[in-house]
């Protein structure tokens, strides 16, 4: 794996924009990956076209159940491109039967209805896993990611069926009218043998259609989650660093010259165009025009005089006494007699005072009063709930409470070890000193240094992955600096920081005399806090 080669921009990705990733890498990888598809598949539709007609459900059952196996040469087609080494479709295809046969009966028994599918498939095919390792390795996978993976398996198999069901109305659309037929002919008609074959064959189309979009998204989570655990973007960026520090910078002093000198041209030639421009004038505009009208002038109100109540009154009603607003009409006009209601029409009487109530507006005035009641009600209730649900706020901006902070979880992974308590074996000083005699150094100082992170990590000690290995310790040095007992545990996790350094980056590895003593005095260091065996260390 070589990422200097890699052909898309590493970085973190949430599991939704991987999925986006994995659609344009389908796209762009689309004709290779269909050539294959069509290769290994069709013998498998040939296959299913020599059942009867009778057993339509069962080919398409069949096809489904084959997806496994048929996928995975479109997996080693993208695990290449991405890496730019797309390979041919011949040498893929005389890949198959190898890719094929890999824990094949587990692949198509219990592991074929697992909604995951689609992300577990590179564990199996490029890691090479199995068994216990492998469920390790999928569990640390699965700990993000894993839920977009189960709606893609279910929007997969949803699509595939639209698209059977959209092809099989394409078809209807084109008959003429004048050609009788039953549209649910075209799904359950079972006289018409050449109609199964059809409706096999587009169920075939829809496979074909989906299955490098379902696989690329699927290899897409995966590569999202390595880079996350591996930190390929932060290796990405180093090699950068270092190629741009080992070339000459006179290329670059240039451009930078030229682009100054460019830009100031520009901003002069900018002002120079500015200045030309010439503002409208006002003196032909309609506006500027004089008023030849005559002239208005304040007529004098004359002098202010306070009005008494009760001569207004008698002046209003002088003046409504008067004959223009006196005149009486007599109009008269004829009507059938009605029969007198009875005085127990209770339906009668009902209507008649529903009628005059509302002919008096006083059901409205009614209905605008309980409408402002509940329209208060709610206005109060709103104001309760915010009360309520900014009340720590509020406490600390008033009161000054200062709230209770809630704890923060504790990290399970760190520079991309697992660091739970699951992960550690009992005996730390023992399994390092037989891992040591085994003569694998690095896994027994990689032992002594997940075990110290975890219990740093339940000693109160805030660590997170964007800490270095040299940050972690100094952190282990503010924390114990007033604890005169803890010193000897600082000392001995400042020389464990060293020698994994110098093995994780440097790879050279620790004297044997360090590694021993570094694996036999753990326990005592961590476990017995103050142990007189812990000194000497960073000797």
């Amino acid at each position: 794996m070589n990422l200097d080669q890699v052909t898309i921009e590493i970085r973190p990705r949430s599991a939704w924009e991987a999925l986006d990733l994995g659609l344009l890498m389908a796209k762009r990888w689309w004709l290779p990956m269909i050539k294959i598809w069509l290769l290994v598949s069709l013998p498998f539709f040939a296959m299913t076209q020599l059942l009867p007609a009778n057993w339509f459900w069962g080919g398409v059952i069949f096809m489904w159940w084959l997806k496994p196996v048929l996928e995975r040469p479109l997996l080693h087609i993208l695990s290449h491109a991405v890496f730019n080494a797309l390979p041919d479709t011949r040498s893929t295809f005389n890949l198959f039967p190898s890719l094929a046969l890999k824990q094949i009966f587990a692949s198509l028994t219990w592991r074929r209805l697992s909604p995951t599918r689609c992300m577990d498939l590179p564990v199996l095919q490029l890691e090479g896993l199995s068994g216990a390792r492998r469920q390790d390795r999928l569990g640390v996978l699965h700990r993000e990611d894993s839920s977009p993976a189960i709606w893609l398996t279910f929007m997969g198999f949803a699509l595939e069926l639209c698209l059977w069901v959209g092809m099989i109305s394409f078809i209807w659309a084109f008959i003429p009218r004048e050609i009788d037929i039953e549209w649910a002919n075209l799904f359950f008609d079972q006289e018409s043998a050449q109609l199964h074959r059809l409706q096999l064959f587009i169920w075939y189309c829809a496979l074909s259609l989906t299955a490098p979009f379902y696989v690329a998204c699927g290899f897409a989570l995966y590569l999202n989650r390595r880079i996350k655990l591996e930190a390929w973007d932060i290796d990405i960026a180093f090699r950068r660093i270092a190629n741009k520090r080992s070339s000459t910078n006179l290329l670059s002093a240039f451009v930078l010259v030229l682009t100054l000198g460019l830009s100031v041209f520009a901003s002069d030639a900018q002002r120079n165009v500015y200045a030309e421009d010439q503002l409208p004038t006002m003196e032909n505009s309609s506006a500027a025009e004089a008023y030849s009208g005559e002239a208005i002038l304040d007529q004098p109100l004359g002098e202010y005089t306070e009005l008494d109540r009760h001569q207004t009154q008698e002046s209003i009603k002088a003046v409504l006494q008067q004959a223009e607003f006196s005149r009486k009409e007599i109009q008269r006009t004829l009507k059938f007699d009605k029969p007198e209601e009875e005085e127990d029409d209770e339906a009668a009487t009902f209507w008649k005072k529903l009628f005059n109530f509302l002919d008096n507006f006083e059901g409205f005035v009614a209905a605008a009063s309980l409408l402002e009641i509940l329209l208060w009600v709610g206005v109060a209730a709103l104001i309760g709930f915010v009360l309520y649900r900014y009340r720590h706020w509020l406490a600390a901006q008033f009161v000054r409470i200062t709230p209770t902070p809630s704890p923060k979880a504790k990290p399970v992974t760190l520079f991309g070890m697992d660091v739970t308590r699951e992960s550690l074996p009992e005996d730390i000083s023992g399994n390092a000193l037989r891992l040591l005699n085994t003569g694998d150094v690095r896994a027994a100082l990689a032992l002594l240094y997940r075990a110290s992170l975890f219990h740093m990590i339940h000693s109160g000690i805030e660590i997170h992955d964007g800490h270095t290995e040299q940050e972690c310790a100094e952190l282990m040095h503010q924390h114990f600096a007033s604890n005169s007992a803890a010193q000897t545990r600082v000392a001995y996790f400042a020389a464990l920081t060293r020698e994994w350094q110098r093995l994780a980056y440097g790879h050279l590895l620790p004297s044997a005399e360090k590694a021993q003593h570094l694996c036999a005095n753990w326990n005592a260091c961590w476990l017995q806090q103050g142990h007189s065996t812990a000194q000497g260390v960073t000797q």
